[in-house]
């Protein structure tokens, strides 16, 4: 099995529901988890055709993120982790979506969220 990874994906996200988070881009940080149990330990050959490209991962969630107002940081770690799953190969993805700018006593508030797929290959 292989589990690939993208820490802390700094992005400006339309991400809110208060007066203030309309129109205004604010940063929110993403990571994402892919779980790849099909995937062997070493690949058959040491080419980029045989795994599953990280920056894939890093493209679905940034475009995402950028997309459009999104009222719940929920609804984005969602709409993020069931693109995941539909890379190739991918079982589970987990999501955490964070925004470091919500309250002046906290690092950050964030949002987790996991999919898989079940016996039948759905979600």
């Amino acid at each position: 099995m292989r589990t690939i990874t993208i820490e802390g994906l700094r992005v400006l996200a339309q991400v809110g529901v208060l007066a203030h988070e309309f129109g205004a881009p604010q940063p929110v940080l993403i990571s994402v988890s892919v779980d790849m149990p099909s995937a062997p330990t070493v690949p058959e050959r040491d080419e980029m055709s045989q795994v599953l490209d990280y920056r894939r991962l890093r493209e679905l969630a940034k475009a995402e993120a950028e997309r459009e107002h999104t009222h719940l940081l929920e609804t984005l770690a969602g709409r993020i982790a069931e693109r995941s799953l539909r890379l190739p190969g991918v079982a589970v993805a987990r999501v955490r979506v964070a925004k470091p700018q919500v309250f002046a006593d906290c690092d950050m508030v964030s949002v987790e969220v996991r999919v898989q797929h079940d016996e039948r290959g759905a979600t």
